[in-house]
């Protein structure tokens, strides 16, 4: 509750001082929306989503598994579900969907998801840097106005703080004393325990290295990318104001609404913010079509999700039920 509040907080900034004008703008331009593209970004989606699916199937095969197409689609789109009412939720989630139906040590499948992960930071740090280089220009000033002047602010008044010095202290001797107190009970069942957890995330991580067909797996993962920047691409062609935008619009909007959605559940309000600045200031759409281009393409993405998600749920015991008896 408190995420979803914090993204209808957002929503609410971003909506409290528009126009009469301004609502009347935004209205007929989701009139005048050509909604087919709208669905082309819907299908490229749900291609993204398949092939992520088809990229975990690679990751898990060398733990000596090797689940369904379907049932890891299915886990994958369940964990996209769960993460609308928490970030990161999914990944649990999914993990769980492939214990319960694949008979996958969680910890093994979980330690999967953090090698998958992994993997998608450094490739989203590569995208960032390569179109900051070639749209230097555009997005400097935004990501230095967004991002960094933002940061740097707030790490020099925590570091000027004798609260922040204060709570960091009592924090490294909280640390410091867990450790010798932990290190007299390591022959315990709790140190066994946590051996376990982690004995199973590092198996799941060594399987990036063991993975069979390595140039298979970067292509997927290079396809994943390419197609999470097609369907924000094609959605340009909806309005006639942003068809005149390129790959590079797309990959910029990527990788700001990224962010969005990484802080709060499914991007709400977040995304549909960095997405109408990324347009406005950036490539200088007017906010009108800035604005109904960012809710159009975050409203298909939340109805593609929720309608794959419950599908997914329905299926999933339906077509493992044989297993399930």
């Amino acid at each position: 509750m408190f995420f979803l509040g914090v993204g209808g907080l957002l929503i609410w900034l971003a909506v409290r001082n528009l126009t009469d004008q301004d609502k009347s703008s935004i209205k007929e331009a989701f009139t005048q929306a050509d909604y087919f593209w709208i669905a082309v970004s819907m299908v490229l989606s749900a291609l993204s989503h398949l092939v992520r699916a088809m990229r975990w199937k690679i990751l898990i095969q060398p733990l000596g598994f090797n689940p369904k197409l379907s049932n890891t689609f299915f886990a994958v789109m369940v964990g996209y579900l769960a993460n609308f009412a928490l970030p990161r939720l999914g990944e649990v989630s999914r993990c769980g969907v492939l214990t319960k139906y694949e008979k996958i040590p969680f910890t093994e499948s979980f330690g999967t998801v953090i090698a998958e992960r992994a993997i998608d930071v450094v490739c989203l740090i590569i995208i960032f840097t390569g179109t900051l280089i070639f749209q230097f220009d555009q997005l400097w000033g935004l990501t230095n106005e967004k991002i960094v002047s933002p940061l740097s602010t707030k790490l020099s008044s925590l570091m000027q703080s004798n609260l922040f010095v204060i709570v960091f202290a009592v924090f490294m001797v909280g640390i410091t004393i867990s450790f010798f107190v932990f290190r007299k009970k390591a022959k315990g069942t709790f140190y066994k325990k946590i051996k376990g957890v982690a004995l199973g995330f590092w198996e799941g991580l060594k399987a990036a290295k063991n993975i069979k067909r390595p140039y298979l797996f970067i292509f997927h993962t290079a396809l994943i990318w390419f197609l999470y920047t097609a369907l924000l691409y094609v959605g340009f062609f909806c309005f006639k104001e942003t068809s005149a935008l390129g790959m590079g619009a797309a990959l910029a909007i990527m990788l700001f609404g990224s962010l969005g959605i990484a802080f709060v559940p499914g991007g709400t309000g977040a995304y549909q913010a960095l997405v109408t600045e990324t347009l406005t200031s950036a490539f200088k759409v007017t906010f009108t079509f800035a604005f109904a281009f960012a809710w159009l393409i975050w409203t298909a993405q939340f109805a593609l999700t929720i309608i794959l998600g419950v599908v997914s749920l329905v299926l999933l015991p339906v077509l493992n039920k044989e297993q399930n008896n």
